[in-house]
């Protein structure tokens, strides 16, 4: 009989976190359906390749801010990493393309060489987040705040203070197509920036459950104190994992900088980490560290997207779309705190 409550419990947590968004997901949908019933181009094909396409940036930084949040950790420099990796990949284009061989120069090669310029400029953000919170065992929340601070004034002042453009005779053809709505060649269905997110989540799906990191950051997003106890190295895992959330974040940077058309941007993404851990706590995740999943976060990603795609058609203003995030947020995490028997 005792062992009833539990299981019954342990079912209603599953209910929450894995059914829990597809249901919030099935009556936004269905609530702005009936909102657009007259002009029916709520669900036209072409929408819903716009809904995903407005997930890519937001979604592939959430995937980062997943591992975090599920290591009990939280990164509010998320937004200002992204706009630091717009700027500095512009910088280096500019930079480098010039000083390329003339076959080099003809091939775009200095656009490659950005990309992964960017990304590993949002894993050593990320990484300098993770040594600080590691190394002075200041609360993440407090670390990540001076770092917002810290990379939106670092690209600001490299960009000094102004946008950056990239000709486009140094930019392919094909860097602009991967968030493109209308994808080419068509079969691709929606933008290769999409399948790209898809990807990334299986991968990560599958580390979380099968290797030692998963298995690490939910031991310490549980209980950090139970963890060392059982060997874990602690303050090196919190590096690798906020490294991998910067990664996420560096990749979403080539992502934004893609969709700017080639411009380094320091005001870009602005409270992008809001809608980032938005996405999260809607799909399940929790503030208190030890539980969420990829999917999950997709689902979140997902329901802001059609919240925000919605709320145009149905002709809402933004402000109202803003009300209501700020609502679903607080109720998320309202039933995050009754589900697990915490609530006063």
């Amino acid at each position: 009989m005792a062992a009833g409550p539990g299981r019954l419990r342990n079912v209603l947590q599953w209910v929450w976190t894995v059914i829990g968004p597809f249901v919030g997901l099935a009556l936004i949908a269905g609530f702005f359906t009936y909102l657009t019933r007259g002009s029916g181009h709520f669900l036209s094909p072409d929408n819903l390749r716009t809904i995903a396409g407005h997930t890519m940036i937001v979604g592939t930084a959430a995937l980062g801010m997943t591992l975090i949040i599920i290591a009990g950790g939280i990164d509010l420099s998320v937004g200002s990493t992204v706009a630091l990796v717009t700027v500095v990949m512009a910088l280096f284009i500019k930079k480098v393309d010039p000083m390329l061989p003339e076959a080099l120069r003809a091939w775009h090669a200095a656009v490659p060489l950005a990309i992964v310029v960017g990304i590993a400029t949002g894993g050593l953000c990320g990484a300098i987040n993770g040594g600080l919170i590691a190394g002075l065992r200041v609360v993440p929340f407090i670390i990540t705040l001076g770092t917002y601070q810290a990379y939106r004034g670092l690209a600001t002042w490299l960009a000094s203070s102004t946008t950056i453009y990239v000709p486009s005779s140094m930019r392919p053809s094909w860097f602009g197509g991967l968030v493109a709505i209308q994808p080419e060649p068509r079969w691709l269905m929606v933008a290769p920036g999409v399948w790209m997110l898809l990807l990334l989540s299986l991968f990560l799906s599958a580390s979380l459950k099968f290797s030692l990191l998963g298995r690490y950051s939910y031991a310490i997003g549980s209980n950090e104190a139970t963890a060392r106890l059982c060997g874990i190295n602690v303050p090196g895992m919190k590096v690798i994992i906020y490294a991998l959330g910067g990664l996420a974040a560096g990749l979403a940077g080539v992502l934004d900088f893609a969709k700017l058309g080639g411009v380094g941007v320091p005001t870009t993404a602005t409270g992008l980490e809001l809608q980032v851990i938005a996405a999260v706590v809607i799909g399940g995740g929790s503030l208190s560290g030890g539980e969420g999943t990829v999917l999950g976060t997709l689902i979140g990603c997902l329901i802001i997207a059609v919240l925000q795609n919605g709320c145009v058609h149905a002709g809402i203003p933004n402000a109202v779309q803003d009300i209501v995030i700020g609502v679903i947020i607080v109720v998320a995490v309202t039933l995050d705190r009754l589900r697990r028997g915490r609530a006063v």
